[in-house]
């Protein structure tokens, strides 16, 4: 964060700085963790999860400058007082995005926000001084957080917008304020908080509250529905996509071990990635380069050098399994696409680890069964369903006609055991469940236990 006056700061919060004399103190940033604090910085005692008032004295402590609090610490140290210490946190981002030149460019969508953003820094980086998020934050903590690690010598800012709540996504925008947004897909995730298709594409809209009437929005057409479309209203729309016409479509598709081969624009290219979901990704990150006048030369170069993140289906070789770990989150749109992508693959056999899929509410029981059907229509060799929702998927699976080897559990040492006695040299295995099912620790465990073995 550019050096502000504690006063300043306090102002663009509407808060009260405890300490007068304190108002021309420069901070060089902000923290939520005092595990990670550093001299310099001001601590905001955050109350969403746990009461961060609890932390201002380990805050202190380690050398924060100040504290944004809801209540007086008893502490001789600069606080500012404000009603709400994760609005004031957006507060300060919002005008701090303002003081900046970086124009913003959001990403939001059900599926595939991270990907579409590693993807469109990667072809804009060669010719832009680009800042990116370092890790997945693109909620209303995340985002500001984001936004105020913009210097002054960053041209754009690609960020992400995440939501699970009605109304998030309208104070998301309101504090980036994004001068073009991509809308990658809409499909059923978080419909616990968020309910039916309808709702998720009601609040989705909503990323356009604070964007000009010119804003350019790269929409997915493959998967934003109409009712979207109608309520983004008359705006300048690019538009990607496979199956329907586009300003940027995917032509001669094919896929060689489970990575795509596609033409676009009249130029070919070959991703490491895998799976159908990275194409949609490659054609937003080229109509993205494409508005700024980047070579599509450059380009594709750039595209094909791209790899994917980490546990989001990345190929690990351990000893003689393949593991495609795609560990980091799920949902049953991402679900389906990751077992098509391991069915693709030239291997022995094709085995599924799969843990249940969170926040779908009353639609915890359809789209389970709906994963015990794919797994028996993909005609995989073996499932091991992981958490208590997955029990009707393994039901459905045999109802379907599920010939491979099957087996489900809620305890991770009872399923590490029987993967260990049912997996054989030359096994292909995926890996996904929803990021609270910790599903990394199967990664973790069966890179360590096979690699072993071949030595």
């Amino acid at each position: 964060m550019k050096a502000e006056r504690l006063g300043k700061i306090a102002e663009a919060m509407n808060g009260i700085l405890e300490i007068p004399e304190a108002e021309n103190v420069y901070a060089r940033g902000v923290s939520i963790d005092t595990r990670t604090i550093s001299p310099g910085e001001i601590f905001f005692a955050l109350t969403c999860m746990r009461d961060g008032h609890d932390f201002v004295l380990d805050a202190y402590e380690k050398g924060t400058l100040a504290a944004v609090v809801e209540r007086k610490i008893d502490l001789p140290l600069p606080q500012i007082i404000v009603k709400d210490t994760l609005f004031a946190l957006g507060e300060l981002a919002q005008r701090y995005r303002n003081a900046m030149n970086a124009k913003i460019l959001a990403i939001t969508g059900s599926v595939g926000k991270t990907t579409v953003r590693e993807m469109i820094t990667c072809v804009l980086e060669p010719g832009f001084r680009i800042h990116s998020a370092k890790k997945n934050y693109n909620n209303l903590i995340g985002l500001p957080l984001t936004l105020l690690e913009i210097e002054e010598e960053h041209e754009i800012a690609v960020v992400e917008l995440g939501i699970n709540q009605p109304g998030e996504m309208e104070r998301l925008s309101e504090i980036a304020s994004p001068d073009m947004a991509v809308i990658t897909a809409i499909a059923e995730v978080h419909t616990e908080g968020l309910g039916s298709i309808s709702g998720i594409i009601e609040e989705k809209a909503k990323i356009i509250t604070a964007m000009s009437a010119d804003a350019p929005l790269f929409i997915n057409t493959d998967s934003v529905k109409q009712d979207l479309l109608n309520r983004i209203g008359h705006r300048r729309i690019i538009t990607y996509g496979i199956d329907t016409e586009a300003d940027y479509s995917a032509k001669n598709m094919q896929f060689l071990n489970g990575h795509p081969s596609f033409s676009v624009c009249n130029v070919d290219l070959t991703l490491k990635h895998f799976g159908k979901p990275s194409i949609y990704a490659a054609l937003a990150a080229i109509a993205i380069a494409d508005y700024f006048d980047i070579p599509m030369v450059r380009v594709v170069e750039n595209l094909q050098e791209s790899s994917p993140k980490q546990h989001r289906m990345v190929q690990i070789i351990a000893g003689e399994l393949t593991i495609l770990d795609d560990s980091y989150n799920s949902s049953p749109t991402a679900l389906y696409e990751s077992l098509r992508a391991l069915s693709m693959l030239p291997v022995k056999r094709r085995i599924a680890v799969l843990g249940d899929m969170l926040e779908l509410g009353e639609l915890d029981e359809k789209y389970h069964r709906e994963v015990g059907q794919w797994v028996a229509e993909m005609e995989l060799d073996g499932a091991l369903f992981f958490g208590r929702l997955m029990q009707h998927a393994v039901n459905q699976a045999v109802k379907s006609g599920f010939t491979g080897f099957s087996y489900a559990t809620e305890d991770f040492n009872d399923a590490i055991i029987f993967l260990k006695q049912n997996l054989e040299s030359g096994d292909a295995i995926l890996i996904k469940g929803s990021h609270s099912m910790d599903m990394i620790q199967f990664v973790e465990e069966l890179e360590k236990c096979f690699a072993k073995e071949k030595q």
